[in-house]
């Protein structure tokens, strides 16, 4: 660690204005997103205001609402800094966005498909031994997500992609968030109440840590934090706290140390300036069912169910990536979404598992399917259906679905198309609809 004398050269001019996004919050709302963060957060004083007098005609006003963190000591040294300011007054920011984000957004040339992929990769691979990801959906499997444009006219603050996961480590768990952007913006200075410490590395990165608690109505959340500031221009930001895996609440212990955060923060494969490996492919797609719901689908039968589908003939077909890879869906069950990559049959193929559903009634053409049912009380249904799109240029595109519910519920979904080209066989669907490896493991 080196003192103020020699700030100036180490600092590297490249870095960022300060952020913390540690409770930073992503909600879709109709077909947007809407984005809000908190960049400095107050220190309340724990108050409890006392309950309305209770009379026979009118209930009690409910208590209000507390929330308090950590008191802020200053003047205060802070390991690392030469000078600390004073804490500064909560600021907040709000962003509505109505497009889909895409990750080849030209705002922003370091980041691409292959480019969140390789970083998934890097991050991975740093995390400590015994800790796994909890089976969860592609956007909450610690993949690197499109970036949205940034809230603000100078890019001060937006502009950054972001993995999320629950880590389970033995039977501790709680959650991981990682932010990685570009910035020009200098270097923050040290806020008390921010960060702990302040941590040089001989290579010109700063790295700040923090850890701290809050209470919301009596509750304690933990969470730790590193943030670091490369010469090149990148800023990684490691978030982790002691949510539950369940979401039942705070499990009072946070699954990776300070210093396990700065390892990963640092992690040369995040760097925006890393390069892509040739042949990286593109991040996997998010995917749902039709179902309304289903029953939760746990890690070892998706898995059971990947080793089926993995060996399925695909009459030559080229896949990216290639199946057998379910995760969880939104609704219960699991589902995976993969590109057709063979020259002139490029589409999307999706595959959508899902137990407890009723057999479907049988249809006729008019109904816009048809279904058939089998000896062993299976029902095959098969849709078609027809969109017009006008960009990049007007096209047709066709869509073909095949459902198979069987006896006992397990329902299975194998759609193909969202291209102008022609979509899969109804033949070829089928087959991979009606495999009896794709059952409910007893």
């Amino acid at each position: 660690m080196e003192n103020g004398d020699d700030k100036d050269a180490t600092a590297p001019s490249p870095a960022v204005q300060h952020w913390t996004v540690g409770l930073t919050c992503v909600a879709i709302v109709a077909t947007g997103y809407l984005i809000a963060g908190l960049l400095h957060e107050p220190e309340p004083e724990l108050t409890t205001a006392p309950l309305a007098p209770t009379t026979t005609s009118e209930p009690p006003e409910p208590a209000e609402y507390s929330y308090v963190t950590p008191p802020v000591t200053f003047p205060v040294q802070i390991p690392g800094c030469d000078v600390v300011e004073p804490p500064q007054p909560g600021q907040s920011f709000s962003m509505v966005t109505f497009k889909t984000p895409e990750y080849d957004n030209p705002s922003y040339p370091w980041f691409s498909g292959p480019k969140a992929v390789a970083m998934t990769q890097a991050l991975r691979a740093a995390l400590p031994a015994g800790v796994e990801i909890a089976f969860a959906p592609v956007e909450r499997s610690l993949v690197f997500q499109p970036i949205l444009d940034d809230p603000t006219e100078d890019k001060g603050f937006g502009g950054w992609t972001d993995a999320r996961a629950t880590l389970l480590r033995g039977d501790r768990s709680g959650s991981l968030s990682v932010n990685v952007r570009e910035s020009t913006m200098p270097i923050p200075p040290c806020v008390a109440g921010d960060l702990d410490e302040r941590r040089r590395l001989p290579d010109g990165t700063i790295v700040d840590t923090h850890d701290t608690w809050s209470e919301t109505n009596g509750v304690r959340a933990l969470r730790r934090s590193a943030i670091t500031y490369l010469p090149d221009g990148s800023v990684a930001y490691a978030y982790a706290s002691d949510d539950a895996a369940d979401g039942s609440g705070y499990t009072g212990t946070v699954p990776l140390t300070i210093d396990e955060l700065v390892a990963l923060v640092t992690v040369p494969g995040l760097r925006v300036t890393a390069p892509v490996p040739p042949g990286t492919p593109n991040p996997p797609e998010s995917c749902d069912l039709w179902a309304e719901s289903s029953h939760t689908i746990d890690q070892a039968q998706a898995r059971r169910w990947d080793a089926v589908l993995a060996q399925i003939p695909l009459d030559g077909l080229t896949l990216d990536p290639p199946l057998g890879a379910l995760l969880p869906a939104s609704t219960g069950g699991a589902c995976q979404v993969v590109r057709v990559t063979t020259p002139g049959r490029r589409s999307r193929l999706s595959v959508a598992i899902s137990t407890g559903q009723p057999l479907l009634k049988e249809l006729s053409p008019d109904d816009g399917a048809t279904s058939r049912r089998l000896p062993d009380g299976t029902v095959v249904e098969t849709r078609e259906s027809r969109i017009t799109v006008m960009e990049p240029s007007p096209s047709t595109q066709t869509t073909r679905t095949v459902i198979v519910t069987r006896p006992s519920g397990t329902q299975i979904q194998v759609t193909s198309g969202d291209s102008p080209t022609e979509p899969l066989p109804f033949e070829l669907l089928e087959s991979i609809a009606l495999n009896p490896g794709l059952e409910v493991s007893r």
